[in-house]
């Protein structure tokens, strides 16, 4: 199987592996690093790898994050700042990413994603366990937007677990909500790298409409599951998506270069 001859069997293999990175990405974020691996291993060019997850995220996050909205769990309105600070931010961390090698900071992914997943193990405090109602404040979602949306433009694997875990545990929202946010500001910043990599010719259009199907249809069962189930369903596989992305990527970034 062959990046620049493609053949049928390589066509489902990407159709099946999307659907999996869609259900795993409405969820816990890091459905990338089930298709860009995949990807390089068919011999796709670095960026052309990357560009496929912001080009299926960007459909694919998109209608999860319209799920929520539809179900009424989070109001799009409430969190303006936010979306566009995410713009702003994933805008500006794309264009790095096209003159910079960020292969740096990916090692520094993985512990992190482990620290994110041993801390949604520790129980809210009494005070934490009180919810606030409503979008977080302006500054809030300035910094956070700013910050998230150019870590996803310039590096992506795990934004969506940060985004959970800021939103759920440091600025106290409900849990599914945080993961609302996620999915809304993870469509943001899915749109404005894609147009980056768009007008840098990065993006294999025809291959990728393949993969935006399965990863939209992954994305819809994710997001119906975690909205029907709710907390109980979705914080436990949560916890154990965000450890086993972080031993994807460990295992990407230390023992395979």
């Amino acid at each position: 199987m062959n990046y620049y001859d493609p053949s049928l069997w390589l066509f489902v293999i990407l159709f099946a592996a999307a659907i999996l990175a869609g259900f795993v990405d409405s969820i816990a974020g890091g459905g990338g690093l089930i298709t860009a691996p995949l990807m390089l291993s068919i011999g796709a060019p670095p960026h052309v790898a990357l560009s496929m997850g912001k080009y299926m995220g960007v459909f694919g996050t998109s209608l999860a994050a319209w799920e929520y909205i539809k179900r009424k769990v989070i109001r799009p309105k409430e969190w303006i700042w936010c979306a566009l600070m995410t713009l702003i931010g994933s805008f500006t961390g794309a264009l790095l990413l096209l003159s910079l090698d960020p292969s740096f900071i990916k090692k520094m992914i993985p512990p992190l994603l482990i620290a994110v997943g041993i801390y949604m193990l520790i129980p809210k405090s009494r005070k934490q366990a009180q919810s606030e109602d409503g979008a977080v404040s302006q500054p809030k979602q300035i910094a956070s937007g700013l910050g998230l949306g150019f870590y996803d433009g310039f590096i992506g694997p795990g934004t969506g677990s940060f985004w959970t875990v800021l939103y759920n545990r440091i600025f106290n929202q409900d849990f599914l909500v945080a993961s609302g946010v996620a999915r809304l500001m993870n469509s943001m910043s899915n749109i404005a790298a894609l147009v980056i990599f768009a007008v840098a010719g990065k993006v294999a259009w025809f291959m990728g409409a393949f993969m935006v199907v399965g990863f939209m249809l992954g994305s819809y069962i994710g997001a119906r599951s975690a909205i029907r189930y709710g907390e109980k369903f979705i914080k436990p596989l949560f916890i154990t998506l965000v450890f086993i992305i972080a031993g994807r990527l460990t295992y990407i970034e230390y023992f395979t270069n």
